[in-house]
């Protein structure tokens, strides 16, 4: 009896001993897992960075545009203006003017939506006689009877040259142009309304092209509409600048040159992203 109990001392340690081994290999102190990071270590850098995600493209609030005025509207090339006359020319191309490249910009910037500009520009047109033409357009093309979401949203607007190369004061002008903004409200269209750029002497037959009534006209466009609602101003005098002659501007000194029609479509196009953003992307 004596030795026995002598002898549980040294079985007691062992058990002590086996048991601390246990525990270390238990849940509550894993392994760390080759290649993990531990508390404690450096972080590790990862292999490879994920692909940018490419947000979608903003959503615009107006899909349909109708681009009205005279022969800038329609696109006349300034050299063909040494030849026909200004009320028997049209265009020569259905895609020189500003409308067909807004039109390919609007669909570049946002692929996901349908996007359309409707031309109606006539040459020799006077900012009077558009009156009734806008009148007459809009009846057609936004009446009652058009489907809602086939009517034009928005009128892109510029005219009045023709008027004061024909003794029409600039204020006068400035006032047609203010009624067709007037004729657009009452068909519930926002318009973006242009200042004309300035123009320059055409040299072959010494017509000053009203260039000394450009900047008049342009002050009385903006007092007459520029507070209204729903209308926005886009500035082409200042994008055009005052020296643009045979760069932006024609020999004819009237008519843009394809890079002032190319600067005309992004006026447009950055008044448009400014005036219809929709909040975040399309779903």
């Amino acid at each position: 009896m004596e030795r026995m109990f002598r002898s549980t001392p040294a079985l007691a340690v062992a058990s002590v001993l086996l048991f601390t081994a246990a525990c270390s290999q238990s849940p509550t102190a894993p392994t760390p897992v080759r290649g993990a990071a531990v508390l404690g270590e450096a972080a590790q850098t990862p292999t490879s960075v994920p692909a940018a995600i490419t947000p979608a493209p903003q959503a615009l609030g107006a899909t349909r545009f109708l681009a009205f005025g005279d022969s800038i509207t329609c696109g006349v090339a300034s050299i063909a203006f040494d030849g026909p006359s200004l009320v028997t020319l049209r265009c020569l191309s259905s895609d020189y003017g500003y409308p067909e490249r807004l039109q390919g910009m609007l669909r570049t910037y946002n692929a996901g939506q349908a996007f359309s500009v409707r031309k109606r520009g006539e040459p020799g047109e006077w900012a009077a006689q558009g009156e009734s033409r806008l009148t007459s357009e809009l009846t057609e093309l936004a009446g009652p009877s058009v489907p809602v979401n086939e009517r034009p949203q928005v009128l892109l607007l510029l005219e009045g040259v023709n008027d004061m190369n024909n003794g029409v004061s600039a204020t006068r002008a400035a006032a047609s142009v203010a009624q067709m903004v007037q004729i657009a409200r009452t068909f519930n269209l926002t318009t973006l309304v242009a200042t004309m750029p300035q123009t320059y002497r055409r040299e072959s037959t010494g017509s000053e092209n009203s260039r000394d009534k450009i900047v008049p006209f342009n002050n009385e466009v903006r007092r007459l509409v520029g507070g209204l609602q729903n209308v926005r101003i886009v500035d082409l005098y200042s994008a055009f600048g005052t020296n643009a002659y045979g760069t932006l501007i024609g020999i004819d000194g009237l008519h843009p040159t394809p890079a002032g029609y190319d600067l005309m479509a992004q006026q447009f196009h950055a008044a448009i992203l400014q005036q219809f953003p929709v909040r975040g992307g399309l779903q």
